[in-house]
């Protein structure tokens, strides 16, 4: 059985004496970009298990300054003594995995975060679609609705595998390749039609994912 687990911040078999060093950064040195994001990793075994954890540094700054302000709010569960002893686990994610051949800690984190496909499905479809709420009163024009969105959800997934096929997920969403499509269009002037400037950095990506709004 092949897997990739995650693993509670309390449980014992995670190692964060890495992160409890001055220098981590610099005695490390293993980092990736995953979608504008840099994420800090270091591997290690424990118990016969594979483990890397991972570091992400604006998900550590949000994850202390929520804790401080929970301080005040919450003082039978959140103190000051209680926020030393989680500084070095903020931000932190720790996998334990079985995998065939020798996957890299990219792929790794990569492949665990595909795990909540799912809900990013939910998620895109109430808030990027705002599919989730209808005042719609006749049952065939709300059957239509629903086979609209049905088909638009499609579409947003055809961009996500060409995204990962590409090797592009680190650096966009399909969200983003929509937002950059709504400022292609087509112009009518005196009776002929011109499609609007693109930039080359727009016609590089659209190239690499297949996508060709010029034809």
């Amino acid at each position: 059985m092949h897997y990739i687990i995650p693993i509670h911040r309390n449980n014992k078999i995670i190692n964060f004496s890495p992160l409890e060093k001055a220098a981590f950064k610099k005695t490390v040195k293993t980092y990736f970009a995953y979608q504008d994001r840099i994420i800090w990793h270091y591997e290690y075994q424990r118990e016969g298990q594979n483990i890397v954890t991972f570091l992400g540094e604006k998900l550590r700054v949000k994850e202390e300054s929520d804790y401080l302000l929970r301080i005040q709010k919450y003082p039978e569960t959140h103190s000051e003594d209680r926020y030393y002893d989680k500084l070095h686990s903020f931000g932190t994610l720790s996998i334990v995995y079985d995998l065939e051949g020798s996957p890299t800690s990219k792929q790794l984190y990569e492949a665990y975060k595909q795990r909540n496909e799912i809900e990013v499905m939910f998620d895109s479809y109430k808030n990027f679609l705002a599919a989730d709420k209808t005042f719609m009163q006749d049952r065939h024009v709300l059957e239509g609705w629903l086979m609209a969105n049905f088909i638009a959800m499609i579409a947003y997934y055809k961009l996500f595998w060409r995204l990962k096929e590409a090797k592009l997920l680190s650096h966009y969403a399909p969200k983003d390749i929509i937002e950059l499509s709504k400022s292609i269009y087509q112009m009518k002037i005196n009776g002929q039609w011109h499609c609007s400037e693109i930039t080359e950095k727009t016609k590089t990506l659209f190239k690499k994912i297949k996508i060709d709004y010029l034809k």
